[in-house]
């Protein structure tokens, strides 16, 4: 069977581990000072406690015994096994200044080495004298080093020392040799303190005090003296010191081989040691100096530059922690020898020079210089100062095109030049000729002339579908021009349309490919078709336009269903209506185009499934017809109305009939259809655009009610565009319909209007009829240009040039109104009314005249679309709308 971890169930948990001791470690005395001394009264009764053995042991199960390993009292001391405690034995007085010793160690008895043998210390000796005796410092012997810098009345070392008698200890000390004074101590405290400052560097100083300090006791006179040494340490404290403040040499030849040895510098350190071991280093890597101060030249030299001089530091560095330094200064003066070409300032120039330039026209100046200071002159390799169309001045290095004619077809013309020195800077100079050469690239420039150009504007005919998203392609436009480099170089952008906000349209600036700015509805304020106009500007400076102006489709999608023009439809039906009686006209409207908008219409009776059996409905007109007698008083039908899209949408409406008594008579209309009624854009709010008449079928009661059906579209009066107002005359009752709202043949060309009306007979029946009324074009939109532009024209062209070409737009629906006609301003005002003319056509723009930049550099001119008939705006003397 296999294991397997599933990696995501972890844990983490805390383990302790108790490690066991193992007793492994030997004991050791901890008592001090060492040796271990002690005293005995000369007197002392058995069991008095003359001193304390006292070992440790690491290991934490250790059992601690001490013994006497080797008497030398005759039996006169014994110890305690466990507390280490040393007594008297025996009542025998003690000898004054007898010493007693006893050779003692302690064991670990829970620690062996062998089935014989315990871990346990080396033997220790115990010197015990009876009476008195001198103190016993802490350490045979002391020692101390410190640093030359130390400060004054800094404490040094610490020395202690114990009394036997347990009195007080003074402390003195004493210089043996040198030093006296150097050092003092605390009488009380052992703490030997410096008394003067100290300088390793003094040759009246020692590096190594030796001296004594002596413990005596108070009141007894015991004393005992130890050996103190303090050995003075080197601070790097004393910094290079170069001989001289400055080292120069002279008449160094610029040509001497590297390494060649220059000169020698020398610096001294007052410490010792490592501070006072100097390293060399320079700030110039002309040059390399050794250990021994030696300095030689690490490149080669040049007298043609800093003035013929070289000036560097040079440093001394000791190798103290932290290292001081030393500097001083060098000068290594140079003398000239014609050793150097002259050198251009570039190895390639490329100038560049108009296509059109004329003779004497200045193309370039080559400059180079000899660092040696010799003259320089110039020429063509080969020889002579000219090279086809060009010559170059020998003196200046001025490059020139020659005073003859001049053509330059190509685009590029390499020139090799020349410059030679004349060895005037050095003695012998001109024995040695230096020649270096340069190549002069002349790149002939071209001139922005010629305008961007969208050769196939007039086949752009796209179209976009409606809906599709934001950024969606369009059409890739392409613009080219003549000119070269980046005179020819197109970028594209959209211009703004007069009167429109924000652009529908993007085109990306290199690639033409114009694309969708937003999401269109066709049935909406874009309506089908829309313009937009791409420019195209060269990279030139000043930049030249070319504009192409087309018109987007926005093709259909079936994206409104239909709209029936009534929630529900409920009419009153006479009994004895014959077979294939007109009952009742649904109506539905789409505002789709095409298939997507044509409408069939189809009948059920979900309510009464017998219903349907009595009734037919004409697929297009929605006219529902009587397919047999009708024999109860109700039905319940429902209408679909459906578009023929692919997918198709669909609507339904409920109709209700109710059946009247055979005395009944409908309503009777002049005319089921009235129109197409024209009628001008611009009529006035209540205008009457037709009236309307219905007979009320009841003798003696010509009583009839007129209602103006809202549709579910605006062209169905959904707003209200329309109202009807009834009138009285001669008898009977008359329907004016009469103009609501403001109309705009821009916005909706034509409407389709249900007037239903009912008599007063005792069960009212009703009758309908329809108004198509279609608007006419008035001219009352003005042409907008579509940007103001700035343009440009070379002086020296000939009289009609094109210069530029503007555009306007008339939003009018049809023609004349909306054709548009180009003028020039006829105004005092209008500056460059004399040197343009326009076509009235297409809006292009030429010159009169042949333009000179020096006399005047700049020409503001007005120009003026007119469209094609007079303007129905108000006001407007029977002048077409025009715009500036």
């Amino acid at each position: 069977m296999m294991n397997y971890l599933k990696i995501s169930d972890t844990d983490n948990q805390r383990v302790i581990i108790h490690v066991k001791d193992v007793n492994d470690e030997p004991p050791y005395f901890i008592n001090r000072p060492l040796p271990m001394q002690t005293v005995v009264q000369l007197n002392a009764a058995p069991n008095t406690p003359v001193f304390t053995l006292q070992a440790r042991d690491p290991d934490t199960d250790h059992n601690i015994h001490y013994f006497i390993v080797r008497d030398r009292t005759g039996g006169r001391f014994e110890v305690d096994e466990r507390s280490g405690v040393v007594r008297t034995r025996g009542t025998d007085p003690f000898q004054l200044d007898m010493e007693y010793v006893l050779y003692v160690k302690a064991e670990d008895q829970s620690g062996r080495v062998d089935e014989r043998r315990f871990q346990s210390t080396p033997e220790e000796r115990l010197s015990i004298v009876g009476g008195k005796r001198a103190p016993q410092f802490y350490l045979p012997s002391y020692e101390a080093e410190i640093a030359e810098n130390q400060k004054k009345d800094s404490d040094i070392i610490s020395v202690k020392a114990k009394s036997f008698a347990d009195r007080e200890i003074r402390y003195t000390l004493k210089a043996q040799g040198q030093g006296a004074g150097t050092f003092n101590i605390g009488p009380t405290s052992g703490i030997v303190k410096l008394a003067k400052e100290l300088d390793f560097e003094d040759l009246r100083q020692p590096h190594v005090y030796s001296l004594v300090v002596t413990a005596t006791e108070d009141s007894g006179g015991f004393s005992t003296s130890v050996e103190l040494t303090i050995r003075v340490t080197d601070v790097n404290d004393n910094a290079p010191k170069f001989e001289l403040p400055d080292y120069q040499a002279h008449n160094v030849d610029e040509d001497i081989p590297l390494g060649t040895s220059i000169l020698k510098v020398k610096a001294m350190d007052a410490d010792s040691g490592k501070n006072a071991e100097i390293e060399y280093l320079v700030s110039d890597d002309h040059f390399s100096v050794d250990s021994n101060g030696i300095i030689t030249n690490n490149k080669q030299l040049d007298a043609d530059n800093n003035n013929a001089y070289y000036e560097f530091v040079v440093t001394a560095k000791d190798k103290g922690e932290p290292a001081k330094t030393g500097t001083a200064t060098v000068r290594v003066y140079t003398k000239n020898k014609n050793d150097e070409e002259p050198k251009f300032s570039q190895q390639v120039y490329t100038p560049n020079v108009d296509e059109n330039a004329g003779p004497n026209t200045l193309v370039t100046t080559v400059v180079a210089s000899d660092k040696d200071g010799d003259n320089v002159r110039f020429g063509f390799v080969g020889g002579g100062t000219s090279s086809g169309q060009f010559v170059i001045e020998e003196i200046t290095g001025v490059i020139r095109l020659h005073n003859k004619a001049i053509s330059l077809d190509r685009d590029k013309y390499e020139l090799n030049v020349t410059a030679m020195d004349d060895g005037a800077c050095c003695v012998n100079g001109d024995a040695t000729i230096h020649t270096s050469t340069a190549v002069v690239v002349v790149f002939i420039t071209d001139v922005n002339d010629n305008k961007p150009i969208f050769k196939d504007c007039p086949t752009y005919f796209p179209k976009v579908e409606e809906g599709a998203p934001n950024g969606s392609p369009v059409i890739k436009v392409h613009a080219t021009d003549e000119d070269k480099g980046v005179n020819g170089q197109v970028k594209y952008s959209i211009v703004q349309q007069p009167n429109q906000k924000g652009t529908k349209f993007t085109v990306d600036e290199e690639t033409g490919e114009v694309s969708t700015n937003k999401v269109f509805d066709r049935e909406g304020d874009d309506g089908k078709f829309v313009s937009v106009t791409v420019k195209a500007t060269d990279q030139g400076d000043p930049s030249l336009e070319g504009v192409c102006s087309f018109t987007v489709e926005i093709t259909d999608v079936n994206d409104n269903p239909p709209l029936f023009d009534r929630q529900k439809y409920v009419e009153n039906v006479k009994q004895d209506a014959s077979i294939g009686t007109n009952i009742l006209r649904v109506s539905a409207s789409d505002e789709d185009a095409d298939n997507n908008g044509a409408i069939v219409y189809t009948l059920s009776a979900p309510y009464n499934p017998a219903d349907i059996e009595y009734f037919e409905i004409q697929p297009e007109s929605g006219w529902i017809v009587l397919k047999k007698p009708l024999d109860r008083d109700r039905y319940r039908l429902r209408v679909r109305a459906s578009d023929r899209g692919d997918p198709p949408s669909s609507a339904d409406v409920d109709v209700e009939l109710d059946v009247v008594d055979r005395n009944n008579k409908p309503p009777i209309w002049d005319m089921s259809t009235y129109g197409p009624v024209h009628i001008k854009e611009n009529v006035t709010v209540g205008t009457v655009v037709t009236s309307v008449k219905a007979s009320s079928g009841i003798e003696n009661n010509p009583t009839v009610f007129y209602r103006l059906m809202p549709g579910s579209t605006a062209q169905t009066n959904k707003f209200h565009t329309f109202y009807l107002q009834q009138r009285a005359d001669n008898g009977f009752t008359w329907a004016d319909i009469k103009v609501n709202h403001p109309l705009d043949y821009e916005s909706i060309k034509e409407y389709n209007l249900t007037i239903r009306v009912e008599n007063n007979g005792a069960q009212q029946l009703a009758s309908e009829a329809t108004v198509y009324i279609m608007l006419e074009d008035v001219n009352d939109e003005i042409p907008l240009f579509t940007e103001r532009e700035q343009e440009t024209v070379l002086e020296g062209e000939p009289i009609g040039t094109k210069v530029t070409q503007v555009n306007a737009i008339d939003k009018d629906g049809t023609f004349p109104n909306n054709q548009v006609y180009y003028y020039i301003v006829d105004s005092p005002r209008n500056e460059g009314k004399d040197f343009f003319e326009i076509s009235m056509q297409t809006g292009e723009i030429f010159t009169k005249v042949v333009f000179d930049r020096e006399k005047q550099g700049a020409y503001a001119l007005e120009v003026e679309a007119r469209d094609g008939a007079p303007s129905a705006r108000p006001n407007s003397d029977n002048q077409p709308n025009s715009g500036a």
